[in-house]
């Protein structure tokens, strides 16, 4: 039987203004500002629709408590409004992968009320108690409830790498968070894997032409991150950076 193949559509939901390069690039002491979109992938074949990552809230109250940088959304990067640009309706979604639990990947997982969610159990148990340092990271202020606990009921644990349906499957690339996972989409263009943070951006990827990828500044485990991005670099597939403009000029993959 041949494998199904998908198509990827990228969407902004958001922006990071200002984030600080060591938080992106390991070691950068530049001192600059990075600007870094949010961006959700909504995967289809035949009547199949399916969502990975739902980006932040855009409700201003709940920016201005939960998140440290400048952050915006403006009107067309709405959700319902992006969702509504590609012809999708967020009821006939069935299913939504979180790459890891942090506030940007799952804030709307709420929006997709059909979808079973798929998260590896490493992550969800972490995110339930996070160290005290990582509580903002998973959207945990003050009392607030952290986003991904809204659907909770919707959840279903993983335990490491799993095919989920043709041409569909996930890869624990754990060290951003402990249980980070790629998505891994098989297309006409090949496959690609949607990497969450492991890779933020294509700049990280590449290295300026450096045997392995740049860490992030950001991580749980340094050492585990290094061997995800090892691992990915040796699968030959092709990374699609969660906060990497690039991949939203790009935008159509497999059309």
């Amino acid at each position: 039987m041949a494998t199904t193949k998908w198509v990827i559509d990228a969407v902004k939901l958001g922006e990071l203004r200002d984030v600080p390069a060591e938080e992106v690039f390991l070691d950068d002491r530049s001192g600059r500002g990075i600007s870094m979109p949010l961006v959700m992938f909504v995967l289809r074949s035949g009547d199949r629709t399916v969502v990975v990552d739902t980006g932040g809230p855009a409700d201003e109250e709940m920016i201005r408590r939960r998140i440290p940088h400048g952050y915006v959304v403006a009107e067309e990067e709405r959700i319902e409004n992006a969702l509504s640009r590609l012809g999708v309706r967020a009821d006939d979604v069935d299913l939504v992968f979180n790459t890891h639990l942090h506030w940007d990947h799952c804030s709307n997982n709420d929006v997709f009320r059909n979808a079973e969610i798929l998260v590896q159990r490493t992550e969800l148990v972490y995110a339930v108690a996070p160290r005290a340092d990582h509580r903002r990271a998973y959207g945990i202020c003050g009392g607030s409830i952290a986003p991904f606990a809204e659907s909770l009921d919707r959840v279903r644990a993983l335990d490491g790498a799993t095919e989920i349906a043709s041409g569909l499957g996930v890869l624990p690339l754990p060290g951003h968070s402990p249980g980070s996972q790629g998505v891994r989409v098989y297309t006409s263009e090949g496959t690609y894997v949607i990497t969450g943070d492991c890779v933020d951006t294509f700049e990280n990827w590449d290295n300026g032409g450096a045997e392995l990828p740049l860490p992030s500044g950001r991580f749980f485990d340094l050492t585990a991150l290094r061997g995800s991005l090892a691992h990915l670099r040796s699968t030959g597939w092709k990374p699609l950076p969660s906060h990497d403009h690039k991949v939203l000029e790009k935008a159509a993959i497999g059309y």
